[in-house]
């Protein structure tokens, strides 16, 4: 930057030196000798002692305060060269070139700043170049205006269907953000037919699919994945279903887990039946939940029966729950307890079916 500032004094110096007052020409030209020499502290002196006689509104304030900044720039004194350039820029009198050049750098330093407002103050009165764009799109992204961003990022891959994988990823989070998960899972595909080697791409669009409510076929995307050639390791499977528990969608994590089983990419261990009736619990879905701790009863353990017990006598099931104590061989005292306290609290609903009280009390 420092270089393209230079050249251009040094080409527009005789035009400069018609146009500005003595003092200040001398000044901006000791500068550029002492920035040429590599003394950017020199530098600066010159043009610090020249503003006094840059008037305010004036071609000369515009120019020692545009060169101020460029300095501050290459000392890395960010803030200063804000200042800096709003200054020069607050003179109006740069022409419009070299205004425009120095706006996408006051929004660029603003950025790395992360003074985002401000950023998109002066983003959205630039030029919309892909550069602008996406860095607007950062802004509005930071300031969690996804609404704002998405619409622009979707400009630009559809002017530009080859452009860049980054957009296609702000694309696909944007949209998980605003929940819009059909959208995420439009443009994780686009992805995925970009890299199809890629196992994130496929993790991706299966987790995408899940929260957009198609289970199934996140699930067949995997197994499709798996048939192409893609290492995917039963623990990434599991980690997605893990990934939807942990983000309190214990709904979809269930219905994955269950596709997964259907389709055999999962086995049917004991384990991870278990996992599923719980799973089915955490979501209430208490039809389900039912069924799935039935089959783990099964071949299960005393406390899965006794789940299953307790999940019957809350859904008012006093029969079905004294049924399955009947199968329940405690393995220690405290196991004991809950059966005896269950099947008191069963007969006890049996002996007045009339009561409508909270079965859970």
């Amino acid at each position: 930057m420092l270089r393209w500032l230079l050249l251009l004094c040094l080409l527009s110096a005789p035009a400069l030196a018609k146009e500005i007052d003595a003092e200040v020409y001398v000044a901006i030209q000791a500068a550029t000798d002492a920035e040429a020499a590599g003394d950017l502290g020199k530098a600066r002196e010159a043009l610090e002692q020249a503003l006094p006689q840059a008037e305010s509104g004036t071609l000369e304030r515009a120019l020692v305060a545009q060169r101020l900044a460029y300095l501050a720039i290459a000392a890395q004194r960010n803030a200063a060269a804000i200042d800096w350039l709003r200054e020069a820029l607050a003179q109006q009198q740069l022409d419009e070139a070299a205004a425009l050049q120095d706006r996408q750098n006051l929004a660029r330093l603003l950025m790395q700043a992360q003074r985002y407002p401000e950023a998109v103050t002066e983003l959205e009165s630039l030029p919309r170049t892909d550069s602008n764009r996406q860095l607007l799109v950062q802004a509005y992204r930071q300031l969690g205006q996804f609404r704002k961003a998405v619409p622009l990022a979707e400009q630009v891959v559809r002017a530009n269907p080859q452009a860049d994988d980054i957009w296609y990823r702000l694309l696909v989070g944007m949209n998980y953000e605003l929940e819009r998960f059909d959208q995420a899972v439009r443009w994780q595909q686009a992805l995925l037919q970009r890299a199809p080697e890629s196992v994130d791409n496929w993790r991706q669009l299966a987790s995408m699919q899940s929260l957009a409510g198609e289970q199934v076929a996140a699930a067949a995307t995997l197994r499709l994945a798996r048939e192409a050639g893609i290492a995917l390791a039963t623990t990434d499977l599991e980690n997605l279903v893990a990934l939807h528990a942990q983000s309190g969608a214990p709904w979809q994590a269930a219905r994955l887990m269950q596709a997964l089983l259907d389709e055999g990419l999962l086995s049917s261990s004991a384990d991870r039946l278990r996992r599923l009736a719980y799973l089915w619990q955490t979501a209430r879905d208490h039809e389900r939940a039912l069924a799935a701790w039935e089959r783990v009863a099964r071949s299960g353990n005393s406390a899965d029966r006794l789940q299953l017990a307790w999940l019957q006598y809350q859904q008012r099931q006093w029969q079905a729950a004294l049924a399955t104590l009947q199968a329940v061989q405690p393995a220690n005292a405290s196991q004991r307890r809950q059966l005896q306290s269950l099947k008191q609290a069963a007969e006890a609903r049996l002996a007045r079916p009339e009561s409508g009280s909270d079965p859970s009390s």
